[in-house]
């Protein structure tokens, strides 16, 4: 049996539902590419299974929450409001993911190196002399400075910053565009 395509409707912005967040609209009679849908790894649905789940406690009495500080970009980028506007957040979002995914990488390998070393060290035998314990606690010293270093924690800090602030524009851009294709369309 025959696969059906969705019904297509269109609007008054026209296939603007398909598009990322990127630049206009193909040209007539250029080949159509499917366009990438960047979707972060916590975006996807967990796989826990629901009687995993923990049950929910009550809050102590003597609990008294902390207010939670707004991202700079949650002020800065507020619901697109027109076609200028969401093309200025997508050249903001090409802009930094590039960045991001850069950070990423290199964290991403800094993180395995660490893990490596820290496996290695796990497994050697315990220290046969006074001189070998001075050697394995100067190498877990050391292993320490590289896993607290300020300039890795700095880039750990950056990395989440840009995955918040890609994620907000993201679904500002998507808000757009799903609220411009209902606009123009007529339901019966």
């Amino acid at each position: 049996m025959p696969a059906r395509e969705p019904p297509h409707t269109h609007g008054s912005r026209g296939d603007l539902q398909f598009r990322p967040p990127g630049p206009g609209p193909p040209q007539p009679g250029a080949p159509r590419a499917r366009p990438r849908k960047i979707v972060f790894e916590d975006e996807l649905p967990s796989r826990a299974l629901p009687c995993t789940q923990k049950p929910v406690e009550s809050i102590p009495g003597e609990h008294v929450p902390r207010p939670h500080p707004v991202p700079d970009y949650e002020l800065k980028y507020p619901p697109v409001s027109s076609e200028r506007e969401r093309s200025c957040y997508a050249a903001v979002f090409r802009d930094q993911y590039s960045e991001f995914l850069e950070l990423q990488q290199e964290l991403r390998s800094a993180q395995a190196k660490l893990q490596q070393l820290e496996a290695l060290l796990t497994s050697l035998p315990p220290p046969q002399s006074q001189k070998e314990a001075q050697v394995a606690a100067r190498v877990w010293r050391e292993f320490e400075k590289k896993r607290t270093d300020p300039g890795f924690l700095d880039k750990q800090a950056r990395c989440c910053y840009l995955k918040g602030k890609l994620r907000h524009l993201k679904a500002q851009i998507q808000k757009f565009d799903s609220r411009g294709d209902s606009e123009g369309s007529v339901y019966f």
